[in-house]
């Protein structure tokens, strides 16, 4: 899988799709937000990039813009495995579509952490393009 083919596994890709000719390579977005919600049994990432939009989002307005942030949400998760947690500013991240029963795998790692779970789904829950200083 190639490092931006992440868009197609979500529930509706085309948010991104929409905003990106080539949507951002997640190894290369900054891991800003990892929110664990035992409630819905959900855990939301954040990502940020310097890679400004093509096209502005509803709501972005007229203003310039060099930088692009949105949030991935997975449900139901299974699987959760931390270790190491440090915010570690080089990492890689992956997603994949398992062939066996088509949840999605997701894994964070550096050399001195790991995250990794399974989802059944993962939707872009919250995007926004903005000026950066």
């Amino acid at each position: 899988m190639s490092a931006t083919e992440w868009v197609d596994l979500l529930v509706d890709p085309r948010g991104i799709r929409d905003v990106f000719q080539t949507p951002p390579d997640l190894d290369k977005c900054s891991l800003f937000y990892f929110h664990i919600d035992e409630r819905g049994t959900s855990i939301t990432l954040g990502f940020d990039t310097r890679l400004a939009p093509d096209t502005l989002l509803h709501g972005d307005g007229d203003t310039r813009v060099n930088a692009f942030e949105f949030f991935i949400t997975f449900m139901p998760v299974t699987g959760l495995h931390i270790s190491g947690w440090g915010g570690s500013m080089k990492r890689s991240v992956r997603m994949s579509r398992s062939e066996q029963d088509g949840a999605i795998t997701l894994s964070v790692e550096s050399t001195t952490e790991r995250i990794a779970f399974q989802a059944q789904e993962a939707r872009i829950s919250r995007a926004r393009a903005y000026l950066a200083a």
